[in-house]
């Protein structure tokens, strides 16, 4: 072996020596620049050229599904919930201590204006109120003879103002007992439902003390909150519609619009009168109200189509008559069943329905119709390219 050899020997056992000693992130580090090396010196990855050396990209043109959409005049409207209340509900209670002498209705009854619902004991009103008519017999007929007689001389003015004034008391006395007397009867002051009927009879009942209650929920009341931002558009004799949570639907009316707001909650109270002739919607219970607000050009889309640019704007995008993506910030309207209806879009747009991901705004692509809206189920597969 000559020293040549022997000293180029020493070289590699020396280089070996210093890669064993290399932590194994350089040695990655030395391999993957190796690599990208030989990748851009072989070109194995490089794109074809023309024949006038330019580079040329493959040309991908996205395939987008789409919709014609034609924006309508579409109302919004505003869904609160809020609770039932009997158009009338009256609270009969006694005018005078009294005993019980029979409860006629039955509680939860339909009863009609002046049925008779509870009795009291008389207790002496029947007797008092036969003295008092006799008296008033007695003193028509003493006020007709002072009157005659004064008319022909043999009376004062005094003695006929006397008269008059006996007269009048009379009136007054018969009056009382007469009120006295129906009081004894507690009669539905209006057709309607017995709610309740707190008192037995034999029981001995209070003055002011409640007999019976009586509601009216022929015509019921729909009472509910409205922002603040909503309540303005809520228009006093305005139809509505009311569903309740067994599914029925019934058409009501704004009766009343709050002009003052809920200090906490700075909600203004709404009320919706409904008409309900078979009394079948019991008080307290929970409704849904629609409440129409203002009518505005909108366009009617699936919500699954909706997208957000590159600054986080909601809207969507369409294609234009060239072929080119555009982006367009909407604003929602209102969400119903059949779908969203939103404002921002021209009239007449042609809208991605399937492939907008893909798409960037700017880029050309080639679309393909759809199947409408409301004839059967969008295509949700991803975009193709051609």
């Amino acid at each position: 072996m000559t020293p040549k050899d022997i000293e180029n020997s020493t070289n590699v056992n020396e280089t070996r020596s210093r890669w064993a000693g290399l932590k194994s992130s350089y040695k990655a580090a030395m391999v993957i620049a190796v690599l990208t090396l030989l990748w851009m010196l072989t070109g194995i990855f490089s794109i074809d050229s023309g024949d006038d050396g330019m580079v040329v990209a493959p040309k991908h043109v996205v395939e987008v599904q789409v919709i014609s959409s034609k924006a309508q005049m579409h109302t919004r409207t505003v869904a609160v919930y809020g609770r039932v209340k009997a158009n009338r509900a009256v609270d009969l209670k006694s005018k005078f201590d009294a005993t019980v002498s029979n409860v006629v209705a039955l509680k939860g009854s339909r009863v009609k204006k002046g049925e008779v619902l509870v009795r009291f004991n008389l207790e002496g009103r029947a007797e008092r109120l036969a003295e008092v008519e006799a008296r008033l017999v007695q003193a028509e007929i003493s006020f007709e003879a002072a009157n005659k007689l004064g008319k022909e001389g043999f009376r004062s003015k005094i003695n006929i103002a006397g008269a008059k004034a006996d007269l009048e008391a009379a009136l007054a006395a018969v009056a009382t007992a007469q009120s006295n007397f129906n009081n004894t009867i507690i009669r539905a002051p209006f057709a309607g439902i017995v709610d309740n009927i707190p008192v037995e009879t034999g029981d001995m009942v209070s003055k002011g003390r409640m007999a019976a209650k009586v509601i009216d929920i022929s015509k019921i009341k729909v009472v509910a909150e409205v922002a603040e931002r909503d309540a303005a558009n809520v228009a006093l004799g305005g139809a509505s519609r009311v569903q309740l949570m067994d599914g029925r639907i019934f058409d009501g009316t704004v009766s009343y619009v709050s002009k003052s707001s809920n200090v906490s909650t700075r909600t203004y109270l709404v009320e919706v009168s409904v008409d309900v002739p078979d009394m079948s919607v019991a008080e307290g219970v929970t409704a849904e109200l629609i409440l129409p607000m203002e009518t505005v050009l909108a366009h009617l889309v699936t919500p699954a189509i909706l997208t957000l640019s590159d600054d986080g704007a909601l809207g969507i995008k369409t294609v234009s008559d060239d072929g080119t993506v555009r982006f367009h910030a909407v604003e929602m309207v209102s969400d119903t069943r059949r779908g969203i209806w939103i404002s921002g879009l021209n009239p007449e747009e042609t809208v991605i329905v399937v492939g907008q991901e893909f798409v960037q705004i700017g880029h050309k692509v080639e679309a393909v119709p759809a199947i409408q809206i409301g004839s059967g189920k969008i295509n949700s597969g991803a975009g193709a390219t051609k």
